[in-house]
């Protein structure tokens, strides 16, 4: 009776390992049939360009190259907001130190005009 289980065992065995290998097969084929499908479709679109597509190719540089313009205005306008903000602390500084010497020159002016005095003369014959 073992013998009839093992061979029936040994059968079943090889059925389902040819069903295994036929649908592998199958399945490679189909691996195999896709690719060349999708470069038959590449090779005809590449030979025959489609006009929407053209079209959204055109509007992907044009995009492109708006957003390049637009960096270069933007560090355009940075760098002069830089040079502004520079500027107008120069002349901030520049106004203080204009102001102190208003101040120093209104407080002189205010000053009592003292004349200096006339040292005594020396007589040239005393020694």
């Amino acid at each position: 009776m073992t013998e009839q289980s093992n061979y029936g065992n040994s059968r079943l065995g090889k059925i389902a390992l040819g069903l295994l290998a036929v649908a592998l097969v199958a399945i490679f084929g189909v691996y195999e049939s896709i690719p060349v499908k999708q470069h038959n479709a590449t090779v005809a679109a590449a030979a025959a360009p489609d006009p929407t597509a053209q079209a959204i190719r055109d509007l992907q540089t044009s995009q492109q190259q708006a957003i390049d313009q637009l960096k270069g205005l933007h560090q355009t306008v940075s760098s002069g907001q830089a040079e502004i903000r520079r500027l107008s602390e120069e002349v901030t500084g520049l106004t203080r130190k204009l102001e102190a010497l208003q101040q120093s020159f209104a407080s002189a002016q205010r000053a009592p005009v003292v004349e200096p005095t006339e040292p005594a003369k020396q007589k040239r014959g005393a020694r």
